[in-house]
């Protein structure tokens, strides 16, 4: 049975999900780094059904919201890029302690995928990075969101043209602080390029991705996501599910 906790540094508690492996000597740790914003909400039922699944299989699983998501403590405009990336650190670091697995592997979804690849590169325990449908950079992360913001402004006839205006300083519905804003503007696609290939592997949705770092292996299992587009919905993608269980329980 899943086992739901909070963790973190002082009042600033980190909530998390720890999915024990089936059967007893399982070794391996998969810390799933969730997406952000509403891609974390249409994303949050494949990825309870996604750590279930490796459970089942063997592995020790933790999921945990970043802080000033979710469940967890904190205000999204307080807190930064770099608590995220510390809080995948901590969640490795209670993980190991929680299942005594000595093999860790991540999970990075869309935006998770980045923080992932730049927090990895700090923690010499990861043995390997799978990414489903990566952002390139921040930069363009960043416009993606805005794009999301006006075509959910579009959605609200109601809106007052100040009421407009004020919105459009919202990053997908989010407010944002402009330090996050600012290291987001940072992250550029040379982050995927400091961690080892062999040890990455990326899901894609579609066929076009335009990850940035060459020679990566990818696995394309075709589901229309539409990330862009400002759907709410939830999604199951079974064959992406499917890719997800088989690069994380390869040996």
């Amino acid at each position: 049975m899943p086992e739901a906790f909070f963790f973190g540094p002082g009042k600033q508690w980190i909530f998390a999900n720890y999915h024990p492996a089936a059967g007893v000597g399982g070794k391996v740790l998969t810390v799933i780094c969730p997406p952000l914003f509403s891609d974390y909400m249409r994303t949050h039922l494949v990825l309870r059904e996604l750590a279930m699944a490796l459970a089942e299989r063997g592995q020790h699983v933790l999921r945990f919201d970043y802080r000033g998501t979710g469940d967890s403590f904190g205000d999204l405009g307080e807190v930064t890029v770099s608590d995220w990336l510390e809080d995948i650190a901590l969640g490795v670091r209670e993980g190991r302690e929680i299942s005594g697995s000595s093999v860790v592997r991540l999970l990075g979804v869309r935006a998770g995928a980045l923080l992932a690849c730049a927090a990895a590169r700090a923690l010499s325990d990861v043995q390997r990075l799978v990414l489903w449908d990566p952002i390139s950079d921040g930069p363009g992360y960043l416009q993606v969101l805005r794009g999301v913001q006006a075509i959910l402004s579009t959605r609200n006839p109601h809106l007052s043209r100040a009421e407009h205006r004020e919105a459009m300083h919202e990053y997908a519905g989010y407010r944002l602080s402009e330090r996050m804003v600012e290291e987001f503007r940072l992250f550029d696609g040379g982050v995927y390029s400091s961690f080892p290939k062999s040890r990455l592997h990326v899901v894609s949705t579609s066929s076009k991705t335009g990850f940035p770092a060459p020679g990566v292996p990818q696995d394309v299992a075709p589901f229309r996501c539409d990330w862009d587009t400002g759907a709410d919905g939830l999604i199951v993608p079974r064959p992406v599910l499917e890719r997800l269980i088989a690069c994380l329980t390869l040996s």
